[in-house]
């Protein structure tokens, strides 16, 4: 069952997965999230999101847009 995180907790539990964050990549508050699918690059999907500082909550909604372009399997993320 999905929870609510905050923006620092989603951001390290994606990087379990593979995800780096490219904060320099998005305008203003946001940031670029990718899934490098190729070793050493930045190819492969990618999401992004507004960080309004780490301690923000994030939506479940956001959460679950942003877990389904990334191809991360919700089921494996919430264990």
């Amino acid at each position: 069952m999905p929870k609510i995180l905050r923006y620092g907790e989603f951001i390290s539990r994606l990087r379990d997965f593979g995800v780096i964050e490219l904060p320099g990549r998005g305008k203003g508050s946001e940031r670029y999230l990718i899934r490098s699918t190729v070793t050493g690059t930045t190819k492969g999907p990618s999401y992004t999101i507004r960080c309004h500082g780490s301690g923000n909550t994030v939506k479940i909604g956001t959460m679950s847009a942003c877990l389904r372009r990334l191809q991360i399997d919700p089921k494996e993320f919430w264990k």
